[in-house]
């Protein structure tokens, strides 16, 4: 591989990109760029020695689309590269990567056989299954439909809400047979309703709907009396752990701890010896006794004992609700009604996300030969983001890993085959558990790996971050990290990459505390006001370039709004910064679930739609005339009101309405008429679009503070109606109804696909969505707030252990046995997910980051600042002291005062008019605009280059060559550009001219004549073209782009600029842009016609070096009929 300098790990990296004879486990750290690595990975197997692969039998499965495309595009160049390595002016290869010397060297082969596997691989990427393990899986169902109980043409159910309207239809129809005349089960049906309402068994039915969930397994877990050998082993060890602090702690006058203590190894003997049964024998003083509060731990107690006794109360309380006999009833009615649902859903021709993965598992596990076919098929899988895969999609991977000739009935029995298997994660970035991420399942499969031989490379170089940055990021997780089997993974500290150069100034790490002025004690909210408004403060002093931070003055990189990211735990916690970032004037936009339906223009949209669906509806026509496109005032709706206006269809009462208003409203007014009477009749989507043709409301929004943003959200909406369209029982009402259920219940919903990228604003994301990205300056914000933790269950929760195969389930105040020990399990994973989680948010820096948080009276548990407390070893109590030590390392700490009262936003107050010459005014405002309308209106709104090209003067004809009847000079250009734009300069002449099909270079309608008379001027073009000096050159260049399109910005912006450049290749390093020319002109006269076209030429070389920030080398137009060349 190509390596400019020699990196700490360079061996590791090596190893596991050219090991095939064993399976490879690589735990790459954060920014230690493991995607490189599977992309070099890839290229080896396409190019070893011993069997090489075609890439048709490789699987690289990733974590996300955007990863799998990232994938992709770095493959494509690559081979890209390698197929152009044959010339000696490509392009060097990046650093890092695999280089045509490198495989020549490695495996002994030509330059001609590389280039060879390049291509055909080339050819085939589109072909190649690089993506999600979901688009895999369904491409397994695809492959055998009939195995897997699908149909051959289904299709996923991205949103979920084909599924919810599939089930509440086939939910009524059940409960209508179940609870009626006809139904078999009334004793049950009454017995449970004592216990539990209609609704909430509604809601449990529909949990238990997704494929991934065993339903046989957990109604037979549920119907046991006696503890599985997994259950009782845990329970025994909480009762050990009990009896062993009672041992330690215990005195003859026994505290309240220790009496509770007793109770809770009491219990847990009881379960032990007795089973679920003896649980209701258990004493009532001893239930009031756990039921109490345990309170602080008195004096002798250490702090991990006393949380171990939390720990204990917590599970005997749970113990206590346990009552598997009436959740196995439950299950018991709810089983035939979840079977039927399942199938008559995969029935109708669609598939949930779910049932991609776990329908993929059974085919897999269900059908040896099939298993078979599929192993022979691939034979190389890579798996990146391993940490973040769930356990059923492990058991994908497994399956397809397994040596051919075994077919194991169960994952954990596999005999895994030398070589196909290569896994890319890093368990400290591990923060998916909400998605079913499993750590202990990730240790149980690497582990088995190594058991089974597996090579183990860890990457521990970060190409990303700036050193102070890694100095702080290793001195926090090297105490916050400690290693504990199947819950937390020790740290392994990143190392700088060699000579990296400082792009900002001020580089490093910071933290900022934010305490009252008024040194009053403050509550979280305005402790959170107070922080938000210094980040604005904050991002207005860097961005405005008064910040030695922000690069100016010398520094590499000029900060913009682009380069900064905030970062929340949730998304729900950013309001107040969002509010702080308006206020300062500072553009962002906003990456996260639950948004969509929070913002303001999709309200003011449904609202609407409710108002031209029901005109009675009183308070949606208000929300509508308090919005943007009504304005109107608190007051002039109070007006309407006392006018008993509110109603669209009456115009006639706002006649006497004496308002400013009255105009404006009575013209909206007779909008919403028209729109209520059009919109019964015609197809949902177009009553979108005719809102958008009467109202202004895209208009409005383009103008909002979000601009582009708010825009593309109301044109979702239009696209979301249109993929609705398609189901007939949904009428405009049906879908208001839908739009305001969404509005109610915040559903995950991201806004409209706006290229952030392009945006230069301020990101706002979770660190869940940062994951994987990076950013110059980072902000990890609210480091004080929770994580929301204590609220309570909101439904019924389903457990499942995938090592120990323990199911469970919360449903109400009642458990399983099996939920109480899963549910304690997952507790202690999400408190350790929360250290990887702060690990995750400090490593998406490049230069510096900001730790931002605030001191308030209560501080919260479960805050990213205790964590911050716990590495520095003492309490940030917002005394003023320079630097904190973490580890031996000194991080800069600063104390800003902050007001607990919201800032006003000062706004300019607008001139005041004097009455008589408001009427003048206005008139001279609009002959102002009309005047820019028509100065806008005489530009073409696109230009040229070639509208710049000056009228040659009329040139000598002497030596010019009668021409044949034919076609037009511009048409006869057109199919000569056409016919070089697949030319080979390498390549014979004559073989390609004879391969040249005339009528599909020009129009149609051509006889014969005129044919034979074009391919023959064509051919004669051609050949003096290919015995010029300039031909001889463009053989020896690198060939970038032939008839590349442009676009850019002109005359102010008030044009745009758009042209096709002819040829684009870089010679001996340089980039060079070459234009041809067919016009007939004699030798003598080439050079003054080439003058003409000079403003053209230099319009090209802006818009290239522009487009590739690069300069241009030179500008060349080739007069093909005359072999000459002119540089201009």
């Amino acid at each position: 591989m190509t390596e400019s300098t020699q990196i700490p790990d360079q061996a590791a990296r090596e190893a596991a990109a050219t090991t095939f004879d064993r399976n490879v486990v690589v735990i790459a750290g954060a920014g230690t760029g493991k995607t490189t690595l599977l992309v070099n990975r890839l290229l080896y197997l396409l190019m070893r020695r011993t069997d090489p692969l075609d890439l048709s039998r490789i699987v690289a499965l990733t974590f996300t689309n955007k990863a799998a495309t990232e994938m992709k595009l770095r493959l494509r160049e690559r081979l890209r590269g390698l197929i152009e390595a044959g010339c000696r002016d490509a392009s060097p290869p990046q650093s890092g990567t695999v280089s045509i010397d490198d495989l020549r060297l490695r495996y002994g082969w030509t330059t001609d056989d590389i280039v060879a596997r390049a291509t055909a691989a080339w050819r085939d990427l589109e072909k190649a299954q690089i993506g999600t393990l979901h688009s895999f899986a369904a491409h397994l169902l695809r492959l055998y439909p009939i195995e897997a109980g699908v149909t051959p043409t289904f299709q996923t159910d991205e949103d979920g809400s084909r599924f919810d309207e599939h089930f509440s239809a086939e939910w009524a129809r059940w409960l209508e047979v179940e609870l009626g005349n006809d139904g078999q089960d009334h004793d049950r049906w009454r017995q449970l309703l004592t216990s539990w309402s209609l609704d909430d068994i509604r809601g449990l039915a529909y949990s238990l709907h997704s494929d991934l969930i065993d339903l046989e397994g957990l109604r037979q877990q549920m119907g046991e009396e006696r503890l599985s050998p997994g259950v009782y082993a845990w329970f025994l060890a909480r009762q050990e752990r009990a009896e062993q602090l009672l041992a330690r702690y215990d005195s003859p006058k026994r505290r309240k701890i220790e009496l509770m203590l007793a109770a809770m190894a009491a219990l847990f003997e009881t379960l032990l010896t007795g089973g679920l049964g003896a649980l209701k024998t258990f004493p009532d003083e001893s239930r009031e006794l756990l039921a109490k509060d345990l309170g602080k731990p008195p004096t002798g107690w250490s702090d991990v004992d006393a949380a171990d006794v939390e720990s204990l109360q917590r599970i005997a309380k749970r113990l206590l609700k346990v009552d598997q006999a009436a959740l196995s009833t439950l299950l018991d009615v709810l089983a035939p009604f979840v079977r039927s649902v399942r199938r008559s859903f995969v029935d109708s021709g669609w598939l949930t996300f779910d049932g991609l993965v776990g329908k993929a598992r059974t085919l897999l596990r269900e059908h040896p030969t099939i298993r078979e076919q599929l192993k022979r098929e691939y034979r190389a899988l890579l798996v990146d983001e391993f940490q973040d895969t769930d356990p059923v999609q492990y058991e994908i991977v497994l399956y397809l890993a397994e040596r051919q000739g075994r077919h194991s009935a169960s994952w954990r029995e596999i005999d895994l085959e030398e070589g196909k298997l290569f896994i890319v994660g890093d368990p400290k970035q591990s923060i998916y558990a909400f998605r079913r991420a499993d750590i202990e399942a990730f240790d149980y499969v690497v582990d088995r790996m190594e058991r089974d031989g597996a090579l183990r490379c860890e990457l521990a170089t970060n190409f990303r971050s700036h050193a102070q940055v890694l100095e702080v990021v290793n001195g926090v997780f090297n105490t916050l990290l400690i290693a504990e089997p199947s819950i937390q993974p020790p740290n392994v500290p990143l190392v700088v990459q060699p000579n990296r150069s400082n792009q900002m100034r001020q580089s490093g790490v910071e933290l900022q505390l934010v305490v009252s002025e008024e040194d009053d004690d403050v509550d979280s909210s305005s402790a959170t006001r107070m922080e938000a408004e210094q980040i604005g403060r904050t991002l207005s002093r860097v961005l405005g370039g008064s910040d030695e931070a922000g690069g100016t003055a010398g520094a590499n990189m000029s900060l913009r709004p682009g380069h900064v990211a905030l970062l929340f735990r949730k998304l729900t916690q950013s309001e107040p910064y969002l509010e702080a970032l308006r206020r300062h004037g500072i553009r962002y936009v906003i990456d996260g679930e639950k948004h969509f339906y929070r913002r303001q223009e999709v309200i003011d949209l449904v609202n609407l739609l409710r108002s031209i669906g029901n005109p009675y509806d009183g308070i949606a026509l208000a929300s509508v005339l308090r919005s943007s496109l009504g304005g109107l005032p608190d007051s002039a709706l109070v007006q309407l009101k006392e006018l008993r206006a509110l109603d669209y269809r009456d115009t006639e009462r706002i006649l006497t309405w004496k308002s400013p208003h009255a105009d404006p409203i009575r013209r909206l007014y007779g909008v919403l008429t028209r729109l209520h009477e059009r919109a019964s009749r015609v197809p949902l989507p177009q009553v979108l679009d005719l809102i958008f043709q009467e109202l202004p409301l895209l208009e409005l929004a383009a103008a909002s503070l979000h601009g582009e943003q708010a825009m593309a959200n109301l044109l979702k909406v239009r696209l979301m109606a249109a993929a609705l369209a398609d189901r007939p029982a949904l009428t405009l009402h049906g879908f208001i109804d839908l739009m305001c259920a969404r509005l109610r219940e915040q559903p995950d919903e991201a806004e409209s696909a706006l290229s952030e990228d392009t945006l230069d604003a301020v990101r706002v994301l979770t660190i869940h969505k940062a994951k994987g990205l990076e950013f110059p300056l980072v902000i990890l914000a609210g480091l004080h707030h929770g994580d929301g933790a204590g609220r309570g269950r909101s439904g019924p929760l389903i457990w499942h252990d995938w090592s120990t195969g323990i199911q469970g389930l919360d449903f109400g105040e009642c458990s399983s046995v099996g939920a109480v020990v899963v549910a304690e399990k997952a507790r202690a994973r999400e408190q350790a997910e929360r250290r990887r989680l702060f690990y995750v948010g400090m490593t998406r820096a490049r230069e510096r980051l900001v730790l931002s948080g605030a001191l308030s009276k209560r501080p919260v548990r479960g805050a990213l600042l205790e964590l911050l407390e716990e590495a520095a070893g003492t309490e940030l109590d917002g005394q003023e002291r320079a630097v904190i030590s973490l580890a031996g390392v000194e991080l800069p700490h600063t104390i800003l005062k902050g007001s607990g009262r919201v800032p006003s936003k000062e706004r300019t107050r607008p001139a005041i008019l004097q009455e008589e010459v408001v009427e003048t005014e206005v008139s001279r405002r609009w002959e102002e605009r009309d005047r820019i309308w028509r100065a806008y209106r005489s530009e073409a709104p696109i230009v040229s280059p070639s509208d710049f090209v000056r009228k040659p003067l009329q040139l000598s004809t002497a030596n010019a060559r009668t021409v044949k009847p034919g076609l037009a000079g511009k048409t006869l250009g057109t199919m000569v550009h056409r016919l070089l734009q697949h030319w080979d300069f390498a390549a014979e002449v004559e073989p390609q001219l004879a391969a040249m099909n005339v009528t599909a270079l020009g129009p149609d309608g051509q006889d014969d004549q005129v044919q034979q008379s074009v391919m023959e001027e064509i051919s004669q073009i051609v050949r003096s073209f290919a015995q010029s000096a300039p031909y001889d050159r463009l053989r020896r260049a690198t060939v970038i782009g032939r008839e590349v399109p442009f676009l850019m910005p002109w005359n102010e912006g008030r044009q745009i600029l758009e042209g096709v450049i002819d040829l684009l290749y870089r010679l001996d390093g340089k980039l060079w842009i070459a234009d041809y020319k067919t016009d007939r002109v004699p030798p003598d006269q080439v050079a003054a016609r080439a003058e003409a076209y000079r403003e053209q030429a230099r319009l090209y070389r802006e818009a290239v070096a522009r487009s590739l920030g690069e300069p241009v080398a030179g500008f060349e137009f080739i007069f093909l009929r005359q072999g000459v060349s002119i540089a201009v």
